[in-house]
């Protein structure tokens, strides 16, 4: 492999683990709205306030899913 080529290949794999990095929050910040969003239609359609809250804290976690899968790949 000539070092052009080593080269692109770190630009590459930098720009994907930057990109990888910058999803966290975008993922973390939708879950919260999401998981507001759904308490709150909960409430509008008459579920009482402690049941949307237990249903909302169920709200399955997409992050803790993914870091389970690569943990269990390794």
């Amino acid at each position: 492999m000539g070092a052009k080529a080593l080269f692109v290949d770190a630009l590459y794999c930098s720009r994907l683990v930057v990109e990888a990095v910058g999803l966290v929050p975008q993922a973390i910040m939708k879950r919260q709205r999401a998981k507001s969003t759904f308490k709150k239609t909960l409430i509008t359609e008459g579920v009482p306030a402690e049941i949307a809250n237990e249903l909302a804290r169920e709200f399955p976690n997409p992050m803790t899913t993914f870091i389970n899968i690569v943990k269990s790949s390794t």
